[in-house]
């Protein structure tokens, strides 16, 4: 069953202070934007509608205990099969398309092809998994036949695997050289050759959610990039770190948030979860935001982790399909249940509520349907 739809609705530059710093952030990162033209190709005249197709619900029947429990950051590979992180974060596990699970790559350790704090799994090409080891400061590869495929070192967890076999980091690394940009290319030496995002470093700790990105590949080898607590789509050429595009994509919902979040029983801001490149060219994007009737929760600004249940009560996912030249709208749905996303796989993943013996997620492929007139 489709999740239950709620709502339709080169040098581093000198630091500037301050307060010209969070200008910059309120004036769209002191980046011009460029003027939208009008939308073409498909959809343009608004006529389709977001549908989830459901691919499969992977669950840990046959190994009890090996996915995570409250988050999994699932990844299709070239095989077709679909990849996690184990619970103990020392494996990793593949599933099959009816669900099985088919595998379970790797041990606990630090020899080849061992691991110790793996969160998430990056399917590349050639069938190729790249396993980001936190704790050993490294990327163990794996091949198509999941046998150790060579290590490389790597201080910073990547987000993407650019063609040229290069890693993206769309998030601040703390050296003095490069503080204060949102996105760098590593190389598999684990050398930072790029940072970028920003014609001014800027940097507080507490602005995360304006001072990283979530990134995505386009077709064309260029990074599409957004600030998650701006609705603002940036597009990047990795090899020189120029700026090709900035457009803002309106919406009357999308309330943009400077200041960090801090009391749960204030109304959250809506945070982008993540955004992808279609094969007709048009972005997706992922939010996460208030539920439409929120309220806080009894346990507000208390430290715990949230179940399904809270987080549910909580929040809305809204999925939106975008004309990327115009930053239109092409397509809006909000759904009520938690949908997890991680690039650059195109799969959504709900949290399946089961038996208490059994962890259980349901797999999704977004798609745009043309309506009849």
């Amino acid at each position: 069953m489709e999740p239950a739809l709620a709502r339709m609705i080169s040098r581093r530059p000198r630091r500037p202070p301050s307060w010209i710093v969070l200008l910059c952030v309120v004036l769209a990162g002191c980046v011009a934007e460029t003027p939208p033209p009008e939308a073409s190709g498909p959809c343009a005249s608004g006529d389709c509608r977001i549908e989830l197709e459901h691919i499969t619900r992977i669950t840990d029947a046959d190994d009890p205990g090996i996915l995570p429990t409250s988050v999994v950051w699932l990844q299709e590979t070239e095989a077709r099969t679909f990849v996690s992180a184990s619970f103990d974060m020392t494996r990793i596990a593949e599933f099959g398309q009816d669900g099985r699970l088919v595998g379970v790559i790797g041990r606990a350790g630090q020899g080849p092809g061992e691991l110790q704090r793996l969160r998430t799994v990056i399917a590349g090409s050639g069938d190729t998994l790249f396993a980001p080891d936190l704790g050993q400061g490294r990327i163990m590869m794996f091949g198509p036949d999941r046998a150790p495929a060579g290590t490389l070192p790597m201080p910073f967890p990547p987000d993407l695997v650019m063609p040229d076999g290069s890693f993206l980091v769309g998030r601040q690394i703390g050296r003095s050289e490069t503080i204060g940009y949102p996105l760098h290319v590593v190389d598999r030496e684990g050398r930072v050759v790029r940072s970028f995002g920003t014609d001014e470093p800027q940097y507080r700790p507490d602005l995360d959610h304006i001072l990283t990105r979530k990134v995505a590949l386009g077709q064309d080898g260029t990074v599409w990039a957004m600030a998650p607590a701006r609705y603002l789509l940036e597009r990047w050429d990795p090899s020189t770190g120029e700026q090709l595009q900035s457009t803002r994509i309106p919406s009357d919902w999308f309330r943009e948030s400077i200041e960090p979040y801090t009391d749960e029983t204030v109304r959250p801001p809506p945070l982008v979860a993540g955004l992808w490149e279609d094969e007709d060219g048009l972005v997706w994007t992922i939010v996460r935001d208030a539920d439409v009737d929120w309220e806080p929760s009894p346990r507000a600004n208390q430290e715990r982790s949230l179940d399904v249940q809270e987080r549910n009560r909580l929040y809305d996912w809204v999925i939106e399909v975008v004309d990327p030249g115009s930053g239109r709208v092409l397509a809006s749905r909000r759904f009520s249940e938690t949908l997890w996303y991680r690039p650059p796989s195109k799969i959504l993943v709900s949290p399946v509520d089961t038996i208490l013996t059994t962890v259980a997620y349901d797999v999704w492929k977004p798609t745009l349907l043309q309506q009849r007139r």
